[in-house]
């Protein structure tokens, strides 16, 4: 029985002629919207296209809504969402392409019900055909002291 590494190595080295670069997704940046109400995230498509996208909300987090939208268009990416403990999926209905950078947008984001003078951690894991879940990092939203 193999291991899941040992799978996910083997289906990397079989699709290497699909992955162009060297370099995965990265998150590029993140804030704040809507007067402070919204947290975002932007991740830049790089390496291969994109499939999913995890974020986890290290944090107690409360939150409306999810909202993905092509960065440069601003229209709305189509997309599925599964909401756990702490964490939400964003299923791409088609692989978001190379280059494109998108912005991950969480309505109504609180904290223990307190959207000011926080700083809130976001663990983001992106997945591609070739690549299970991969972490990309840690993006930090500084909510404004007061508003």
């Amino acid at each position: 029985q193999k291991s899941q590494n040992t799978l996910t190595t083997q289906r990397a080295i079989a699709k290497k002629s699909e992955f162009q670069g060297d370099r995965p997704p990265s998150v590029s940046n993140a804030g704040i919207v809507n007067a402070g109400r919204d947290h975002y995230i932007d991740v830049k498509v790089q390496g291969e296209p994109l499939n999913r996208l995890q974020v986890v909300c290290v944090t107690f987090h409360e939150l409306d809504n999810v909202k993905v939208i092509n960065l440069e268009t601003e229209e709305e990416i189509p997309h599925s969402i599964n909401y756990g403990f702490e964490e939400f999926t964003v299923t791409f209905d088609q692989s978001v392409p190379l280059g494109q950078n998108i912005r991950v947008i969480i309505e109504g984001a609180t904290v223990r019900g307190v959207n000011r003078g926080a700083i809130v951690p976001y663990r983001i894991f992106a997945e591609s055909s070739t690549f299970g879940a991969i972490p990309l990092g840690t993006a930090l939203v500084r909510t404004p002291d007061n508003n």
